[in-house]
């Protein structure tokens, strides 16, 4: 099959959630022998593994902060929509949110093939003021892209936003986030850099955003009450990003300054040897949230898991974790407590996520789920299918 991909998450590893899943879909699309274009802003760093991987990449140019790239690439769905017709795809997929489904309406008009949306996160709870706007865009727009299939990761955002919003429900699918499960299975050596912390971490690995970091800032909280206990246990945050600064802050106001680590970015591809040398994970999500890549990652790598229950969390890991209150730094440091003094339930409940992770979660599936969808979709647009 021809997929003419669009997305602006683009990465061919990448430390962000949705960077992540399209590094895995795109690597299990090619090798399942499909065709694929895709359609970016920016990216040129990954040619040599484009090339490698036989995709046919436009990387469209680009200025100014990344928070505005979306918006740019959409001014170029002229360019899309004549590299799309060179192409001849069987399906157009849209990844992410309004700005690649903008984008692939153009190529639909320009091509008449199918065109599968796929929204990986809508929020009405953002932090920032960039997520504010996008969401009101998607809001206003979304609902009025001629899409042939619209795919959500999340149960949620179909009743909180697509139906309320007049999207037909005949039309959307549920397809939940994925991650390349078998990364997480083999047994990696724990990562020097957290090993110089120590041996007893809990650790969180996010792009620190401010709507991310706004989640964490409760973890830090729930350390100072986990300190006074036990002061030999360290909290690590792997990332980079604007909010660094003002965690770091809150650390040393709170007087953690012994028990709290932004140690920074690393690698997507050391991410399994940061939760080897990890005993504990905690995610801590400010808002509604949608799958979350990061959380599946740590379920596959068989840790023992702190989350807070908003959105898909209870849902995406059942009774795998130890769920807490969300924006409640009590709570969290009641599970965190409850897992450090108890080896054998951090042991037992990462035996649970990681088999869980593997059931539901892998790349693999999601894109024979896709597969399917492309071609009932084909099947529609070429009035086989009623």
């Amino acid at each position: 099959m021809r997929i003419f991909f669009i997305t602006h998450t683009y990465s061919l590893g990448g430390s962000g959630g949705g960077e992540q899943f399209v590094s895995a879909f795109l690597q299990e699309l090619r090798r399942r022998k499909h065709r694929v274009f895709v359609f970016t802003p920016g990216g040129k760093e990954f040619e040599k593994k484009e090339k490698a991987l036989g995709l046919e990449v436009y990387h469209a140019p680009t200025f100014g902060h990344h928070a505005f790239h979306k918006f740019e690439y959409v001014l170029m769905s002229w360019k899309a929509a004549e590299l799309a017709k060179k192409f001849r795809p069987d399906v157009i997929h849209s990844q992410n949110d309004i700005f690649p489904a903008l984008i692939g309406s153009a190529v639909k008009g320009a091509t008449k093939k199918p065109l599968v949306v796929a929204v990986e996160y809508l929020s009405d709870q953002a932090v920032s003021l960039n997520l504010k706007t996008v969401f009101a865009i998607n809001k206003l727009l979304l609902p009025r892209i001629g899409f042939d299939v619209i795919v959500s990761w999340s149960k949620f955002v179909v009743q909180k936003f697509f139906l309320p919003w007049g999207i037909e429900k005949e039309k959307i699918r549920l397809v939940p986030g994925a991650v390349d499960v078998k990364r997480f299975l083999k047994k990696a050596k724990p990562n020097p850099k957290l090993v110089k912390i120590g041996k007893n971490l809990i650790v969180s690995a996010k792009p620190l955003h401010s709507t991310n970091a706004a989640g964490l800032s409760y973890v830090i909280k729930a350390m100072a009450i986990v300190a006074k206990k036990f002061p030999e246990w360290k909290y690590v945050i792997v990332g980079e990003g604007q909010s660094k600064q003002m965690l770091g802050d809150l650390a040393k106001q709170l007087g953690l300054q012994k028990n709290v680590f932004l140690i920074g970015p690393i690698e997507n591809e050391e991410m399994p040897s940061v939760y080897a040398a990890s005993q504990i994970v905690a995610h801590s999500f400010a808002f509604k949230a949608t799958t979350s890549i990061a959380l599946i990652e740590s379920m596959a790598a068989g840790k023992a898991i702190v989350a807070t229950r908003s959105g898909e969390v209870a849902p995406t890991t059942a009774d795998t974790v130890m769920l807490a209150r969300q924006k409640d730094a009590k709570s969290i440091a009641e599970g965190l407590l409850k897992l450090i003094e108890n080896p054998s339930l951090r042991k037992q409940l990462g035996e649970k996520a990681r088999a869980r992770a593997k059931e539901k979660f892998g790349i693999e599936g999601v894109v024979r789920q896709f597969e399917k969808i492309y071609k009932e979709a084909q099947e529609k647009n070429n009035g086989i299918a009623d």
